[in-house]
């Protein structure tokens, strides 16, 4: 049976530039912000200039019934995970593995952000339609921001969290880091930056009410949302593997699984 797809996003042909910039522009000025570059979207504290991906994002991303999409905070090995992630559903197209294109492409790459590459043009919506089935796309957001296209759909989401305290040491690095090449304020000492993460106040936090949206949602449809530890995924990825591998209704043939064990 045919399943129903979303009608395609508006063409950007036929979208005036003026237009986006300023639909989306309005938004994002009256929002609160924190640390001079933090903005207070839906209850979570989003880069400003990620905002404008954010916003155009919820507004014209039409999802597919077969995309996939992974979901992280940020620095829980969600660049780790893309690989895997992009290595499982492309097992079968890609058998040489001389040829296979996480040899010659970042997993970002192949994983691209939607609020955070995609959807960032101010000028113009992306088309997508050159994109081979299924979709795989990836996203900070929490699933209380997700669009409205992603959450009626039948795509399959991917939750991956850590534990926080790995993630906090990380995300202070990555910070600190990210300064020093494009002169966002972080606190001077890993104590403030420590006492700002307790309060939510961090990078698409706070981390908790990202992780529950979707440890939430993954009880409520299983069919829907997997969820999934990086403790547990580097402990046993066997396991783990064939149950993603299940989540999306492909299961591993059995003499090829003996072999791959």
């Amino acid at each position: 049976m045919a399943t129903h797809q979303p009608p395609p996003p508006p063409a950007s042909e036929n979208l005036q530039e003026d237009e986006l910039i300023q639909e989306v522009g309005d938004d994002i000025s009256s929002l609160p912000t924190a640390e001079g570059w933090l903005s207070h979207y839906q209850g979570f504290w989003i880069p400003t200039q990620r905002m404008h991906g954010v916003i155009a994002t919820q507004k014209y991303f039409q999802a597919h019934e077969n995309d996939i999409l992974l979901a992280t905070t940020p620095k829980v090995g969600t660049t780790w995970f893309k690989a895997i992630l992009f290595a499982l559903v492309n097992r079968v197209r890609y058998l040489n593995p001389q040829q296979h294109p996480l040899l010659t492409n970042n997993p970002h790459a192949l994983l691209p952000y939607l609020e955070g590459e995609l959807f960032m043009n101010k000028n113009e919506v992306p088309d997508l339609t050159h994109l081979t089935s299924p979709r795989l796309f990836a996203t900070h957001l929490s699933y209380l921001s997700l669009p409205k296209s992603v959450k009626d759909s039948t795509c399959k989401i991917v939750s991956l969290c850590r534990n926080p305290k790995d993630t906090f040491v990380s995300l202070w690095h990555f910070e600190n880091k990210v300064s020093a090449l494009f002169g966002t304020k972080v606190p001077d000492t890993i104590e403030e930056s420590f006492d700002n993460f307790c309060r939510g106040v961090s990078l698409y936090g706070p981390f908790w009410d990202h992780v529950l949206s979707y440890w939430k949602e993954s009880l409520e449809k299983p069919q829907k949302v997997f969820f999934l530890k990086y403790e547990e995924m580097k402990e046993q990825p066997t396991t783990h593997l064939k149950r993603l591998a299940e989540f999306w209704g492909v299961h591993f043939h059995q003499k090829r699984r003996k072999k791959e064990e």
